[in-house]
C-alpha cells in the first residue's frame, strides 16, 4: 500500500494541531501502529472512524470524508489501469505484436511530454520553454506549449501582451478550467459546462503565420487551485491524453514551487528538463526537486517519469566569472549524486534572449541577435530534441 492524499492530510492536520501520533491514538482508542498505517501506508478507515478523527483533530468531517473517498477512487483507478495494462501487454505478447513506444495499438503517434521545472525561481524556465517551442514549430513539429505558472509569462511571451490582455478581458478559458474540470458560465445567464480542450487551446500561437505551435494559456487565478487542490492532480494529464495524438511535442512551463501544480505536471509528463542558472545558491532547488520526484515515483509507481537533463542558463554575464564557475562545479557534483544528465550545450549569455521575450520572437528572428548566439541555441535545441526522441520533420 502507498501513502494517500487522505493520509497526508491527516498527518498535516495532526502536526498543525501539535498532536503526537501517540496522543491521537489515545484519543481514538486505537494503536499507534494503526494510526501509522493511515498516515504512511495507505490505510483508509471506516466513515464512522473518519468522523471520530475529525472530532479528535477539531476539523470538518465532511472534508475528511470527501478526501478519503477520492483517495479510494484514485487507488481503484490505478488498480484498474494496472490490470488493463497487464491484460493488453499479455495480449500483445501472445499475438506477437511489436508496438513502438509512443504509439497506440492502432499505430497513432503520441506526443512526448516534457516539463521544465526547478524549485528555484529566476533560472530561465520560461525563456527556454518559449524558445524550444518556437524551435520545434520551425522544425515542422506539431507542438503544444502549456503554461502552468500563475504568473503567465509563457502565455504573454508567445501571445504578446496585447493579445494576452484581450484574451483575459474576453474571459476566455485557460489552463485553470482544465484543473477545475468545467468552464464557468459566461455573463449573467447560462450554466457551467464540461471542458472542451479545443475551446481552451490558442491555435497557431507561434511567430510564423503557418505556425504549428499551439498554446494552453494561464492566468493569475490559477493560484486559487492551491487553496483547494483535492482531486485535481490528474486532470491535466487526462486532458492532454485526449489530444496527445495531435502533437509531436508538449512543453509544460511550471511554477517554481512544490504544489498541486507540480504533481499535475508530473502526472502529465514523461520527462523533466531542469534549467539552472550558474550563480550563488544555484543548487538550492536541486535537492528539493530530487526529493519531490522521488516521493512522486514512490507514491505513483504506475507512472514513468525521469529527468532528461539539466541545462545551464547563463542569463547574466556574472555567471561567466569565478562565482559562476564554482556554481557550475557544485551543480555538476549534485547532478552526479543523483545520476542526472547535464546537457553539453548551454544557453550562452546574451541580451537577445530578453529582447526575444519582449518582441515575442524566436531567437533567430529577434532584432540584432548575434549569429553565434543563434547557432549556440540551435545546437542546444538539437541536443535536447535528440534526447527526448522527437525528430525534425522539415524546414519552413
Amino acid at each position: 500500500m502507498r501513502v494517500t492524499a487522505f493520509g497526508q492530510e491527516i498527518k498535516r492536520l495532526r502536526a498543525e494541531a501539535g498532536i503526537s501520533v501517540r496522543e491521537l491514538s489515545r484519543r481514538l482508542g486505537k494503536s499507534v501502529a494503526y494510526i501509522g498505517k493511515i498516515e504512511a501506508q495507505g490505510e483508509i478507515p471506516t466513515p464512522e472512524f473518519i468522523c471520530d478523527m475529525a472530532i479528535a483533530l477539531g476539523r470538518d468531517a465532511e472534508l475528511l470524508l470527501r478526501l478519503a473517498k477520492e483517495s479510494q477512487l484514485s487507488r481503484s483507478e490505478r488498480e484498474i489501469n494496472r490490470r488493463h495494462t497487464e491484460a493488453l501487454e499479455k495480449h500483445r505478447r501472445s499475438a506477437g505484436a511489436d508496438l513502438r513506444v509512443g504509439q497506440t495499438e492502432e499505430g497513432t503517434h503520441m506526443a512526448t511530454v516534457v516539463s521544465l521545472i526547478n524549485m528555484k525561481g529566476g533560472v530561465g524556465k520560461t525563456t527556454l520553454a518559449s524558445q524550444l517551442a518556437h524551435a520545434a514549430g520551425k522544425d515542422g513539429l506539431r507542438v503544444l506549449a502549456v503554461d502552468l505558472d500563475p504568473q503567465s509569462n509563457l502565455s504573454q511571451s508567445l501571445m504578446g501582451p496585447s493579445r494576452y490582455v484581450e484574451h483575459l478581458s474576453e474571459n476566455l478559458p485557460t489552463v485553470v478550467q482544465i484543473l477545475d474540470d468545467y468552464v464557468p458560465a459566461g455573463g449573467s445567464g447560462g450554466a457551467p459546462r464540461p471542458i472542451d480542450l479545443d475551446d481552451i487551446i490558442v491555435k497557431n500561437a507561434g511567430y510564423w503565420s503557418s505556425s504549428s505551435l499551439d498554446l494552453i494559456p494561464s492566468r493569475l487565478e490559477l493560484s486559487r487551485t492551491l487553496k483547494n487542490p483535492t482531486g485535481k492532480e490528474r486532470r491535466l494529464a487526462k486532458g492532454l491524453s485526449r489530444i496527445s495524438d495531435r502533437y509531436d511535442l508538449i512543453i509544460i512551463d511550471c511554477a517554481p514551487t512544490e504544489s498541486i501544480l507540480t504533481d499535475a505536471a508530473y502526472f502529465a509528463s514523461r520527462y523533466v528538463i531542469v534549467p539552472v542558472k550558474p550563480e550563488f545558491m544555484a543548487t538550492i532547488g536541486l535537492p528539493l526537486l530530487a526529493r519531490s520526484i522521488r516521493e512522486f515515483q514512490v507514491e505513483n509507481d504506475d507512472h514513468e517519469i525521469s529527468i532528461a537533463g539539466l541545462v545551464f542558463n547563463h542569463s547574466s554575464s556574472y555567471s561567466a566569472g569565478p562565482e559562476g564557475q564554482q556554481s557550475i562545479k557544485e551543480v555538476r557534483e549534485e547532478a552526479q549524486r543523483h545520476g542526472w544528465h547535464i546537457f553539453e550545450n548551454q544557453v550562452k549569455y546574451s541580451a537577445s534572449y530578453a529582447k526575444a521575450a519582449r518582441e515575442g520572437t524566436p531567437l533567430a528572428q529577434t532584432s540584432y541577435a548575434h549569429y553565434d548566439v543563434i547557432r549556440g541555441f540551435d545546437r542546444l535545441k538539437s541536443e535536447i530534441f535528440e534526447t527526448l526522441g522527437v525528430a525534425k520533420v522539415e524546414e519552413k
